[in-house]
């Protein structure tokens, strides 16, 4: 790849992350010093970041070696990760806690996530027949109708993807009969004591009825809200419901 090319795909690089990091993160000032200063600090990642590219670039036709711009592309990708951590908020109230193990007791084990209110989830619709395999719309053998919401996750799944919440309702086209895959759950109910099949997660509403109250906040930088997620998926922490976890035994 020529140098030329490079530096363009810098370029874009560069506005790609500017212009989605100004999207979730607007800056609020009252007076033209405070503006201005928000302004510095907010853009001087980037001056970072593209003086890193600049070197990696030279780097790479000063001695011409394929490992050194793969290597650099990657400090670029971990620094970005790191600013965003840190610009990208989340109010308390716009969160919640997922749990894809509904039925099982989370002092023994846990997999939770959390997701943004916020973002409405992705809608599709499909048909299946009575023996729950997948048809047209107009086919005949169809009976059940299936409404999907795929939510996009904040923290990612072990193969990388953050769509891995996905909400399902499911309508009977003959009995009229509706039910859904997901739970509410809260501190004082926070597993199904009677395990069902068809519940396949576990909606927290409020994260506070998840999270230790010490951890409880306003509003969490998106690096806390990963290190939530770490700390309430460890079976050694203590989780706000835990007292009620012992009365359930």
């Amino acid at each position: 790849m020529k140098k030329q090319e490079l530096l363009k795909n810098k370029k874009a690089l560069l506005l790609a992350i500017s212009s989605s990091l100004l999207l979730s993160s607007p800056v609020h000032a009252s007076r033209g010093e405070d503006i201005e200063n928000k302004l510095d600090s907010f853009f001087k990642p980037f001056v970072e970041i593209d003086d890193a590219i600049n070197e990696k670039i030279d780097n790479f036709f000063n001695e011409d070696t394929y490992e050194i711009a793969k290597d650099g592309a990657e400090e670029i990708k971990n620094s970005v990760k790191g600013y965003t951590d840190n610009l990208i908020d989340y109010n308390h109230d716009t969160l919640q806690i997922v749990t894809f193990l509904p039925n099982e007791d989370p002092s023994e084990e846990r997999k939770y996530v959390f997701v943004n209110k916020l973002v409405p989830g992705l809608p599709k619709i499909y048909y299946l027949d009575e023996e729950g395999n997948e048809v047209k719309k107009d086919d005949e053998t169809k009976r059940f109708k299936v409404k999907v919401k795929v939510h996009h996750t904040i923290t990612e799944a072990d193969n990388g993807s953050k769509y891995a919440f996905e909400e399902k309702t499911y309508e009977d086209l003959v009995t009229g009969e509706v039910w859904t895959n997901t739970v509410t759950l809260s501190k004082d109910e926070p597993y199904l004591t009677d395990a069902s099949s068809i519940i396949e997660f576990g909606v927290f509403e409020d994260i506070a009825d998840v999270i230790p109250s010490s951890l409880v906040k306003d509003e969490y930088e998106l690096g806390e809200v990963k290190d939530l997620t770490e700390y309430i998926n460890n079976l050694d922490n203590s989780l706000a419901f835990n007292d009620n976890l012992s009365l359930k035994k």
